[in-house]
């Protein structure tokens, strides 16, 4: 891979991560007037509809190429920023996360494809990754700092201002090359490729394993950071306190996923799987039982692991898809963990008033240990194991 092309990428990692909105969804949906339980609904409800757009996404970047897939899906993005930044009201925004669900269905999937077919190497791709993945989170780090100081001028412009970002993320692809794909764009050949992936997901015992696991960690993880906002200001901090600490915390889940590729090779993989998931596990069970702003280091150990084992669990499924159904395939595992955060969101939506914060993330803890170790156990063996 020519060294240009991974400065684009690089820059369109960046752009991407730069959703100045992301700090502060819940606070435009307070002022809105949504009740937290109706919050957790609508997440949950967005994760669903990333059912209905992740696999012909996903099959539609292996037909006409991934950095086509990749700019539209991009653009997508700036009219959904733009059509939840001037909602005003429930079904408005409701309608405005079909934009977003069609648009991050469109890259997911296909940005790792695109990388890892133009590296054509394991190790070289974990670390490119890694570093893409810092570029996303240093970029979702400074919106966390921006979108703050946007949201005290207008609860909008965090929304409207994203636009920007996304924009420029698509127009960075015009100048990456990628190779031409053969054939062209037929209902027929997208039906194939899209049951060809399904099938290929669902029948290979190693992607299925691996989309088990991001299952389990992406559908925690997307759960709790809907309650970072009224979990810190449970725990003693202020609104404006959330522009310093969720960079920070964007920022060692940046250095995580750095680091990762360093960390990685086939012999430290079950290591880093088996630590990763017992230590997300405690923390979760730490931050339920004790309150205190002490908790916010238990908040950096979290993000430093979700860093490194993200990249790590994409390199492992990459490894046994093929090039021809690799968009496909990565997007029917981002569908599932979709699928089980939806899943765990109407869970928390239903409890959350019933139970209290505080001991559903507990059970959250209990839950990642029980499945993690279930998976643990059932992890298949390779050739050099």
């Amino acid at each position: 891979m020519n060294k240009k092309n991974l400065i684009v990428f690089y820059f369109y990692s960046f752009f991407t991560g730069f959703y100045l909105a992301n700090g502060t969804t819940v606070l435009f949906d307070r002022v809105l007037g949504f009740s937290y339980s109706r919050i957790f609904t609508l997440g949950a409800v967005y994760m669903l509809m990333f059912v209905l757009f992740n696999v012909p996404a996903g099959a539609l970047a292996d037909v006409i190429g991934r950095k086509k897939t990749l700019i539209f899906g991009s653009f997508t993005l700036v009219l959904a920023a733009i059509a939840t930044g001037v909602s005003s009201n429930f079904t408005q925004v409701l309608l405005s996360f079909f934009l977003w669900s069609l648009g991050f269905s469109l890259i997911s999937g296909a940005d790792e494809a695109l990388l890892y077919d133009a590296l054509h190497n394991e190790d070289a791709y974990s670390r490119a990754w890694g570093r893409a993945s810092f570029f996303s989170l240093l970029g979702l780090a400074l919106a966390g700092i921006l979108g703050p100081i946007l949201f005290s001028k207008s609860f909008r412009f965090p929304y409207l201002f994203s636009a920007v970002s996304f924009f420029l993320s698509g127009a960075c692809l015009f100048f990456f090359s990628e190779n031409a794909v053969k054939g062209g764009l037929t209902l027929k050949h997208h039906l194939n490729k899209t049951y060809q992936g399904i099938k290929i997901a669902f029948s290979n015992k190693y992607v299925l394993w691996a989309i088990g696991v991001l299952a389990l960690v992406f559908g925690s993880m997307y759960t709790f950071s809907n309650s970072y906002q009224p979990y810190l200001q449970n725990i003693g901090f202020s609104i404006k306190a959330f522009s310093i600490i969720l960079p920070l915390m964007f920022i060692v889940q940046a250095l995580g996923g750095y680091v990762s590729g360093k960390l990685y090779n086939k012999k430290t993989e079950n290591i880093i799987f088996i630590l990763s998931l017992v230590i997300i596990a405690a923390c979760f069970v730490v931050l339920g039982l004790f309150n205190g702003k002490l908790n916010l280091i238990i908040l950096f150990v979290y993000s430093a692991v979700q860093g490194i084992i993200q990249p790590i669990i994409s390199t492992y499924t990459n490894r046994f898809v093929d090039t021809k159904f690799r968009a496909t395939v990565v997007s029917v595992q981002s569908m599932v963990a979709t699928a089980a955060a939806a899943l765990l969101l109407f869970l928390f939506g239903y409890l959350t008033d019933r139970v209290g914060l505080n001991n559903l993330l507990i059970i959250l803890g209990f839950l990642v240990l029980a499945f993690g170790v279930a998976l643990l156990a059932l992890k298949p063996k390779t050739a050099t194991e």
